[in-house]
């Protein structure tokens, strides 16, 4: 009894020290990771307006240059819709300027880089709006000779050199930013991680029994609430795929209601021949079978009848299966897998071009093809582009003059725009759509076909990411204008 008491009176001096030191441990970690906290929050406060900043500055200069394209596309094209773009530039300039003067406005370095920006920018714009008057004024030389002066490229350079400065101090501030933040982070997880296990140490020596199970329920909750953050982001997710495969759903439902109508519509009207003739073979039934025979001359009529019903049933027939072979090798088409590849577009429309050779030297026609750039895009589908292009120049070429066709191109960024251009008998403006649609044909049928052809070139200009579009004038010839990306990717 006399030992058991010096032991006891030991054993609550040694738990109550071990539970202050667990108090004052506790109360550090809390300040500390308190502190830290905010740290990492006002961190990542900077880094976001760094990004902020960023973003501003990389969407001030795509406004400009969605000016200075719109202006090269109306001085290279004379269309007024180019000025959309060159007008919504010049708006967000105004708009984006006072949004980065505010956002910089603790930072005089790039308060001054913008100070020396603003000049440069302002004679840039009073450029594009002096060659623009000068083209709808009709004076397209003075404004070329503008354009070919070099200040404008001049001032435009110095404007990128600027906002290059701008952006190059604002990817260091954010690389240090973030690299504070993570620093933060870092101390934030030690500091934590180091409380929690002297805590631990002091439970497991104080309460071994309270310290496990107060793991196991924390090891639980952290388990829970990791389960509820996965089924919220499986849900997200679920989310996102559901909306994305009802709009492809959607999409593809509204193509096949179209190509439905079209396919039902065309083979419908050779099966309304057949059953209309097959009835009027029916009504002869009488007359042919009659008795007694009709006479030589009746029986003569009406073998010239049947004759002229069966050839029209077999003309129908012709008809529904060329149609359903094309729209068979339409599908075959739209299931083959395009691979990139570079492809040097002088030689695929030169090699292209002696196929055809035979055709326009029978016509006196004439073929001419300018320089032409190499694109990475899928070769066998730029064959089939181009050689339904040309096959369409030569089969509806004028009749009164020699058929004369020009491909040329242009670069535009990252596309490259090609034109086909023939001086044949042109299209309506009211058929430039329907001319793209399956089993869709515009102007006089005097040529054999059936209208797959430009359907087909459409879908696959938009399977390799570009688009075509048709300029023409009846009696004076079409312009077939595809765009594609230089560089396209499966």
């Amino acid at each position: 009894m006399s030992l058991a008491l010096p032991l006891t009176g030991k054993r609550i001096p040694i738990q109550f020290g071990l539970l202050i030191m667990g108090f004052a441990v506790l109360v550090t970690m809390s300040l500390t990771s308190l502190w830290l906290a905010r740290e990492s929050d006002r961190a990542m406060e900077i880094v976001a307006h760094t990004l902020e900043v960023n973003s501003a500055i990389v969407t001030y200069q795509g406004a400009l240059r969605r000016a200075e394209s719109g202006e090269r596309g109306f001085l290279l094209t004379g269309e007024e819709i180019y000025l959309n773009d060159y007008r919504e530039g010049q708006r967000r300039l105004g708009q984006i300027q006072g949004q980065l003067q505010a956002l910089i406005s603790d930072n005089p370095e790039q308060q001054a880089r913008l100070q020396n920006v603003l000049p440069l920018i302002e004679r840039k714009m009073e450029k594009l709006a002096t060659t623009i008057a000068l083209k709808q004024q009709g004076r397209n030389d003075e404004a070329v000779a503008i354009t070919k002066t070099g200040v404008g490229l001049e001032v435009m350079n110095q404007i990128l050199a600027q906002i290059s400065s701008m952006i190059a101090s604002e990817r260091a501030l954010l690389e240090e930013r973030r690299h504070y933040a993570d620093r933060t982070n870092i101390v934030l997880f030690i500091v934590n991680f180091v409380g929690g296990l002297i805590i631990a140490v002091l439970a497991l020596a104080s309460i071994n029994l309270i310290r496990k199970r107060s793991q196991q329920a924390a090891s639980a909750l952290e388990q829970l609430e990791v389960a509820h953050a996965e089924l919220a982001a499986v849900n997200r997710n679920l989310e996102e795929r559901v909306a994305e495969r009802t709009a492809d759903l959607r999409e593809a439902n509204d193509e096949i209601q179209r190509f439905a109508f079209i396919v039902s519509h065309d083979l419908r009207s050779p099966l309304v021949n057949i059953m209309g003739f097959t009835s009027e073979m029916e009504a002869l039934q009488g007359d042919i079978f009659s008795d007694p025979p009709q006479p030589a001359e009746q029986r003569a009529q009406l073998r010239r009848e049947v004759n002229e019903a069966l050839g029209f049933i077999k003309s129908s027939i012709a008809k529904m299966d060329r149609l359903i072979n094309a729209i068979l090798n339409l599908s075959r088409a739209g299931r083959r897998e395009f691979t990139a590849a570079p492809v040097q577009l002088n030689a695929l429309l030169t090699a292209m071009s002696k196929d055809v050779a035979h055709r326009l030297q029978e016509i006196d026609g004439e073929l001419e093809i300018a320089p032409l750039p190499e694109i990475s895009s899928d070769r066998l589908a730029l064959e089939q582009i181009f050689s339904n292009l040309i096959d369409n120049a030569i089969k509806y070429r004028s009749n009164d003059r020699p058929v004369r066709i020009r491909i040329d191109s242009e670069e535009r960024g990252n596309f490259v725009v090609i034109r086909v251009n023939d001086n044949g008998r042109g299209v309506d403006k009211k058929d430039y759509e329907r001319i793209f649609e399956l089993f869709r044909r515009a102007g006089v049928q005097d040529r054999p076909g059936e209208g797959i052809g430009l359907a087909h070139v459409r879908a696959l200009v938009r399977r390799l990411g570009g688009s075509i579009r048709v300029d023409s004038e009846l009696g004076q010839g079409t312009t077939f204008t595809v765009i594609l990306p230089k560089k396209w990717t499966a």
